[in-house]
């Protein structure tokens, strides 16, 4: 009977240890888990930028097409991803009839995209870019 006594404090004695090492590994749990979400979240943004830009230098190859449907055309995707503070810059800013290449560019500051807390994130700037030859008639 006296090793059951035992064993009943020892239970006892054990019962907060859990606890303990939950508060000590949840930190780090949460850490991981924040970090996984905001590089996903940071993926769609690249993406969704490259997909922007892709369909803005897309309508601007189309002959009579101007720079601000082209502009217009990568604001709207970008508008539908859900970044915020885009720069969306077309090269050249006349596209007439000579122009033989249309090159779009757009830079977006991912501490305005963030979802979590930038703690690492502040300089990040996703760039992309698409260079598209343009249509003759």
């Amino acid at each position: 009977m006296k090793k059951r006594k035992l064993h009943r404090k020892r239970t006892i004695h054990r019962s907060g240890a859990a606890v303990v090492e939950f508060a000590m590994t949840a930190p780090l749990l949460f850490l991981l888990l924040a970090g996984a979400l905001e590089l996903g979240h940071a993926n769609m943004v690249f993406n969704a930028t490259e997909a922007a830009a892709y369909e803005g230098a897309r309508e601007g190859i189309v002959p009579g097409a101007n720079a601000n449907e082209c502009r217009a055309a990568a604001a709207r995707i970008l508008q539908i991803s859900g970044i915020r503070g885009a720069q969306i810059q077309i090269n050249p800013a006349d596209l007439s009839v000579d122009t033989d290449t249309v090159d779009l560019l757009i830079t977006v500051p991912y501490v305005d995209n963030t979802i979590v807390a930038p703690l690492f994130t502040r300089q990040l700037q996703i760039q992309r870019r698409c260079r598209l030859s343009r249509e003759k008639l």
